[in-house]
């Protein structure tokens, strides 16, 4: 049992230790970094992602390089890492003296590390910036559709009025009521509103009433437009 438990250690701790090139450590990481990570992205965006995500690795955990001097792997010294910038996908590392290195690597163990450490303090880098707004359409002038929806309402109360007409002249009215820059307007229209209805319900001949509202109602928006001019 004992020998169990240790050949499991030792695996687990083989495996914590493999390396793995940054880019393939930088695209693991970003799965887990972004909401959506699935979203599609043209070849650019993905690559700029992947360097931005790969930068925040190296800002909490060692990078390592293949150093061919010694043979061996060797962790980037403080120095060398300070200044450096990642391009090409995290497939480069151009350090501040110029020098450029290509085989970087991560430790697995260092990855869960710098995942969990990057969650809780969050990459702005790669906060998405929200979009503009959008421009607000342009107010309708209220006034220039008073006016044709008082020049609409004259064409339809010359009689006789039928009642898909009056249908019609209601919705105008009502418009025009919820619309109106003020009560008068508002006023006026929902009594032509109601002398319609009482013309059409009684058969009334000329409609008097109906154009005497009507008439008011074309002063009441004349004189609005007037004043705002």
């Amino acid at each position: 049992m004992g020998r169990k438990s240790s050949s499991t250690q030792h695996l687990t701790e083989s495996i914590l230790g493999q390396h793995l090139a940054l880019s393939v450590a930088a695209h693991l990481a970003r799965t887990q970094l972004i909401p959506d990570p699935l979203t599609p992205y043209d070849g650019q965006h993905m690559s700029e992602t992947i360097d931005v995500v790969a930068s925040a690795l190296a800002r909490v955990v060692p990078l390592y390089v293949n150093d061919p001097k010694v043979g061996a792997l060797r962790e980037l010294a403080e120095p060398e890492r300070e200044g450096a910038t990642i391009r090409r996908g995290a497939t480069l590392v151009v350090l501040r003296d110029g020098r450029t290195l290509s085989s970087v690597s991560i430790k697995r163990g260092d990855l869960r590390q710098a995942i969990a450490i990057l969650k809780a303090i969050g990459v702005p880098e790669l906060v998405r910036r929200a979009p503009p707004p959008p421009t607000p359409a342009p107010a309708p002038d209220r006034r220039s559709e008073l006016a044709a929806q008082v020049l609409e309402l004259e064409r339809i109360l010359i009689p006789p009025v039928l009642p898909e007409r009056r249908e019609r002249c209601n919705r105008l009215l009502i418009a025009m009521a919820r619309a109106a820059p003020h009560g008068r307007i508002a006023n006026l229209a929902m009594r032509l509103m109601s002398a319609v209805h009482d013309a059409g319900a009684n058969d009334a001949g000329d409609g008097t009433q109906v154009g005497v509202l009507m008439a008011r109602l074309r002063a009441a928006v004349q004189e609005d437009q007037n004043a705002r001019a």
